[in-house]
């Protein structure tokens, strides 16, 4: 089988060793076949990726030519069938046609084999090698997976590192940690490992040579020190007496860490310019020349440093752009050539990023500027402050006299303060480029000291508007909402975020998603359909997340998901598409698979305290209660605390049955509430809830009757109808009053018309749950067919969102029952449950449904079925069945005399009930008579035995 190696080589080899010989064939062909193997996502790449990046030079016909001559060459040495070919528009490689070292290295990591793939870690990818006639992005990705492999490399070697350690292997310690270190010769981190693992067998003095040699290095390199961490390690080593201290071991991150400024086309490196040949000065044509080979690499330079903290794996970046330097020659092309001369200058460090004029033309599409605007120093501060830079690099260059002088000035981004400003001069022009090579090293070594000192501004959202002040209130409300958990206060900074710009398609997008958590449906579907309007003027990224919000938000969830999968296909990386598609699945009920997806959100960025959130609310669905407090403890660690968080918390408890410590922590929650009507009301409803699941009708009561008077005063009708038809199932269902509770219902709506409501917003579904439970299924028919109506209308189709057709069909399932069609309303009730977005809420009547049909063995099955099925939002459903549930299920195992079941029935419900209001109380002292009764028959039993 041939065998394709990388990794500190670049061949095709025949055979494995010690028969193994090389096959001939050119690097460019080899460096095709990589690419099929390793690029991302996995899979058949499209042939016009391929043309771009291999044939830039050609047209499209000479491209396609070469493609297929490189393919034919591959197939001749490979095999026929080790290529294939996908509708004539992707190349792929065959499944396990080929062996790579790469692909195999990754697969061995993955499943937990370190030691056998680090033996295939011979040297860095593609050590050495240079394709000739290649695009800079085609540069760029073999960079970004060099990156990864030795990422990759360094996490096993530390892996297997810390397993010696905790089995006090020291030699194997010390070689694998050397291991990390030569993987990451500037990680402080992984040097204190090794320093402390060599002063543990007694080598201080080879422990104090690592120091020094990384001393020296970011010396160097840097111009920076150690850490005060490094500093005292290696002052205990020369001090004695030494005394080891925890090794925190953190995956291994380098020191300095260069950062592109956009994330939506990958970074392309420059490449290298030769200097001048010794004794041979440069000319004017010379550095013109360099400008024109450079031509393609925009002057923008990242200059990136990430400060390890091995304990928390966090740091700070910098950042720098180049603006185009301002001539005052009589040389048009000398600007030009400067400013790319220092670009390349810069990129020369391996700390520094250029991105090409493409990438740069990305940031000012979302600008919504036009091709070919010079990057003057007002566009560049705005591209800078787009992209979270810190600071902008300007300059100019002049005549004087024969000569000329070179300035440069590194401006902060946030303030507009200059932060350093250099100047060279050059007698003439064959001196100008050792002038610009002088300027570019004294702003190398300043700007590691500068830069320090930058107060750090957080970076704007990378989307698509012409405002830069509705992109500054954009990229607020995202902090505040999904990374600091404040949603109502981040709708009000979206909407003066569209109000600054009416076409501002993800603000729409985003204002959409807040107001449907806030079940705010008609703003909901006014403002994604705004988005939607405006997708075909956005990037592929900022379409897909449009239509699949859109989507989401009606009840096209294949759409949805299809144009998420699309765009996870695309960027496999984006927080917001794995977030979101995981959230589609959880409102399916398909928590399994919603999981996997959470946690990829996570790891591709965990400063959105919103994702926290989902996992665990999707974790308490599967009934995996250890795994939401863990969750909740991560958020808890890295945000400020959030009333959604701390209701999923309680969640817990209740399910745990710990009732008493959750309605503590509802009454705190309440009372720390302040002023804002959603954090007020949140609570009572908890309240509300857990007093009625108690039996405590008139606490229930209370607590609802408050939240519909902060309703009243300071929220809204839509709000306090809920509280009023809540109010009206209590009479209902625990008190038999149906004529109060219809009066209750009656007197809400008298005050706030159904008519002065939006129409999405009216409580069509629960206004007919309701009326039918009350047995009155005319009334209840009314509301369904206004219902159907509006889920049929163009403006409002599918609007509720999905899952919605469940709450539909509960109503209707329950005015079956009350209209006498059991049979008819158990059908209806069983695909409700299917397919409600709500697991427990169809359940307590579709078991009623199956004892009115004499089914009574299915209506244990179902009881039961609610009492354990987990529901991280049973708060907010309508009421709470419990108490109910659990009366009803002892009475029907009673009747079956499945004696066991049903004293644990009766006995739970006597606890649950214990400090149920009065009127209840008569239901507890007969379920105490009768575990009493069955006991007594169970001992009569045993004794006759």
């Amino acid at each position: 089988m041939l065998r394709f190696r990388t990794l500190g080589r670049f061949e095709l080899v025949d055979g494995d060793p010690p028969a193994s010989h090389a096959v001939a064939a050119q690097p460019k062909r080899l460096a095709l076949l990589a690419y099929l193997a390793l690029a991302r996502p996995n899979g058949p790449q499209r042939r016009d990726t391929l043309l771009a990046l291999f044939w830039p030079e050609l047209n499209d016909e000479e491209a396609r030519r070469a493609l297929r001559q490189a393919l034919h060459a591959l197939r001749q040495l490979l095999g026929a069938t080790t290529l294939v070919s996908l509708d004539h528009d992707r190349i792929g490689l065959a499944d396990g046609a080929l062996w790579c070292d790469a692909v195999e290295l990754e697969r061995l990591l993955a499943d937990g084999h370190q030691a056998d793939a680090l033996a295939l870690y011979e040297g860095d990818f593609f050590a050495g090698i240079f394709i000739a006639d290649t695009s800079p992005e085609l540069e760029q990705w073999t960079s970004l997976t060099r990156d990864r492999l030795r990422q990759a490399a360094m996490k096993g070697a530390m892996a297997l590192a810390v397993v010696a350690r905790d089995a006090q292997a020291h030699s194997v310690t010390i070689d694998w940690a050397r291991k990390v270190c030569a993987l990451a010769p500037e990680d402080e981190a992984a040097a204190r490992f090794l320093m402390t693992s060599m002063a543990l067998t007694g080598d201080r003095t080879g422990a104090l040579r690592v120091y020094e040699a990384l001393r020296a290095r970011l010396a160097s390199e840097l111009d920076i020190e150690p850490d005060t961490e490094t500093h005292r390690l290696a002052d205990s080593l020369r001090d004695g007496p030494f005394t080891p201290t925890p090794m925190v071991v953190s995956t291994p991150v380098p020191k300095r860490i260069a950062i592109p400024v956009a994330d939506d086309v990958p970074a392309a490196a420059a490449d290298p310019v030769a200097g001048p040949v010794a004794g041979q000065p440069p000319s004017r044509r010379r550095l013109i020349l360099v400008a024109i080979a450079a031509l393609g690499v925009i002057a923008v330079a990242t200059v990136a440093w990430a400060g390890l903290r091995p304990t928390m794996g966090l740091g700070l970046s910098q950042s720098i752009l180049v603006a185009d330097f301002r001539n005052h020659t009589r040389d048009s092309l000398l600007a030009q050539a400067v400013t790319e001369a220092i670009s390349i200058d810069l990129a020369q460090s391996q700390h520094a990023r250029v991105l090409t004029r493409a990438q740069v033309q990305t940031v000012m599409l979302r600008m919504e500027m036009p091709n070919g605007v010079p990057l003057t120093d007002a566009v560049v501060r705005e591209v800078a402050e787009r992209e979270g830079v810190t600071a902008y690099l300007t300059g100019e260059i002049a005549s004087l006299g024969s000569g000329y002088t070179v300035s440069v000035e590194l401006v902060s981004v946030k303030t507009g303060e200059v932060l350093s400003a250099f100047r060279e001069s050059a007698a003439d022009s064959t001196r100008l480029l050792a002038a610009v090579d002088q300027l570019s090293s004294r702003l190398r070594r300043r700007v590691g000291d500068s830069f320090w000192a930058v107060m750090q501004s957080p970076p704007l959202e990378r989307v698509t508007t012409s405002s830069l002040a509705a992109l500054r209130r954009y990229s607020e409300a995202i902090r505040i909402g999904d990374q600091g958990g404040d949603d109502r206060r981040a709708i009000g900074v979206l909407r003066e975020a569209v109000a600054l710009d009416t076409t501002f398609a993800m603000a729409w997008r985003k204002l959409g998603t807040y107001l449907r958590e806030f079940n705010e449906l008609s703003g909901a579907r006014d403002a994604l359909s705004r988005a939607f309007r405006y997708r075909d003027r956005l990037p592929d990224r900022e379409r897909y997340l449009t239509m699949a919000s859109f989507y989401a938000g009606t009840d096209r969830a294949d759409s949805a998901i299809a144009a998420y999968r699309a765009l996870v296909a695309e960027y496999p990386g984006d927080t917001r598409a794995l977030n979101n598609l995981g959230y589609v699945y959880e409102q399916l009920k398909r928590f399994g698979e919603a999981d996997p997806f959470f946690h990829r959100a996570l790891e591709s960025d965990s400063s959105f305290s919103l994702i926290y959130n989902h996992l665990a609310e999707n974790q308490f669905n599967e009934g995996k209660f250890t795994d939401v407090e863990h969750t909740l403890a991560a958020r808890q660690r890295r945000f400020p605390p959030q009333q959604d968080a701390e209701i999923l918390a309680l969640s817990v408890l209740v399910a745990r049955g710990q009732l008493d410590s959750a309605q503590a922590r509802a009454e705190r929650l309440f009372g720390t509430a302040g002023d804002d009507v959603e954090r007020r009301t949140q609570p009572l409803l908890v309240l509300s809830d857990l007093a009625l699941q108690r039996g405590r009708l008139a606490d229930a009561e209370r607590y609802m009757q408050m939240r519909m008077d902060i309703e009243a005063r300071d929220g809204g009708p839509v709000g306090y109808l809920d509280g009023a038809i809540s109010l009206a199932f209590i009479q209902i269902v625990y008190r038999h009053d149906s004529a109060r509770g219809v009066r209750m219902i009656d007197s809400a709506l008298t005050r706030y018309p159904l008519d002065s409501i939006a129409p999405l917003d009216r409580g069509y579904p629960f206004l007919a749950y309701v009326f039918a439970l009350a047995g009155q299924p005319a009334r209840s028919r009314a509301f369904l067919v206004d219902l159907v109506a509006l889920d049929s209308a163009p403006a409002t189709r599918g609007s509720r969102g999905i899952g919605s057709e469940g709450g539909y069909l509960r109503s209707r399932g329950t005015a079956e029952m009350a209209e006498g069609r059991y049979r008819k309303a158990q059908i209806t009730l069983h695909r409700a449950a299917d397919i409600y977005f709500c697991p427990t809420c169809a359940l307590p009547d579709l078991a009623r449904s199956y004892e009115l049909t004499g089914a009574r063995d299915s209506a244990v099955a179902v009881y039961v079925r609610y009492l354990n099925t987990p529901w991280s939002q049973w708060f907010a459903t309508d009421g709470q069945f419990r108490g109910l549930v659990l009366q009803r299920l002892a009475q029907l195992y009673d009747v079956k005399a499945d004696t066991l079941r049903a004293v644990a029935a009766y006995e739970a419900l006597a606890i649950l009930w214990s400090g149920a209001d009065t009127e209840l109380q008569p239901q507890v002292a007969l379920a105490r008579q009768r575990v009493a009764a069955l006991r007594k028959r169970q001992g009569a039993a045993v004794t006759r035995q």
